[in-house]
């Protein structure tokens, strides 16, 4: 092939597009690599229609946000339930009972990844610590602000000191243990079932054994707590 036929290839229309075609691949290739985090934002929880905002709950960018984002968009949408009106009600009802096969296992898989990344965040800060005293004021902390945001999410804050929903966990706590929860076999066949379906199937080697450490922890800490 000469040169005049060459230039007459490389000008053509087809070579044009292919090249086009060529840098945006070569450029979605780059931002790929080294952007993963990309990832569409959570809708505006009240701005949004509600089918809109309960589908983002079955995606895998709800996964990418971070704990505190995810259990704020939960809480937004249990405020946004709690002022519904007729009509949003009647959507969301219609969105839930329509919502089956993969999508409704990607929403409890959310679910499940969601209480799992609650415990591993927990549970990675808690084995950082390196004296008992430090891990018993984190474990403290980390009940207080989960049971101040379940309050919170629901409308109706307590008004309970700190010490005083402490108190009143280690009260359950042992009176669960005081009426032989310890040791009943139908509650500990429960736990199992528990950890292979909501647990196990959603976490890691690691991630297991950081909360299998960290749930015993919080547990033996409001045993042990001082009335």
């Amino acid at each position: 092939m000469d040169r005049f036929r060459v230039q007459e290839f490389l000008k053509s229309k087809r070579v044009r597009v292919f090249a086009a075609v060529l840098a945006v691949l070569i450029i979605g290739t780059v931002g790929w690599c080294f952007f993963p985090h990309i990832h569409r934002k959570p809708p505006n929880i009240f701005d949004t229609p509600v089918d809109g905002v309960l589908s983002y709950l079955s995606t895998e960018d709800f996964n990418k946000l971070s704990v505190e984002e995810r259990m704020d968009f939960i809480k937004g949408i249990v405020q946004r339930f709690s002022k519904m009106s007729q009509g949003d009600s009647a959507m969301a009802s219609a969105f839930f009972a329509g919502l089956t096969g993969p999508a409704n296992e990607k929403l409890i898989d959310n679910a499940r990844i969601l209480g799992k990344d609650l415990f591993v965040e927990g549970a990675a800060q808690y084995l950082a610590l390196k004296t008992e005293q430090e891990k018993d004021m984190f474990i403290d902390q980390w009940i207080v602000k989960w049971v101040r945001f379940g309050e919170q999410a629901t409308g109706k804050p307590s008004g309970h000191s700190d010490a005083e929903i402490l108190s009143r966990m280690s009260d359950q706590a042992r009176h669960d243990v005081s009426r032989g929860i310890d040791i009943n076999a139908d509650m500990a066949q429960q736990v199992m079932d528990f950890w292979d379906r909501d647990v196990a199937s959603v976490a890691s080697p690691k991630e297991q054994a950081q909360i299998f450490q960290f749930g015993p922890a919080i547990r033996q800490r409001l045993l042990n707590r001082s009335k």
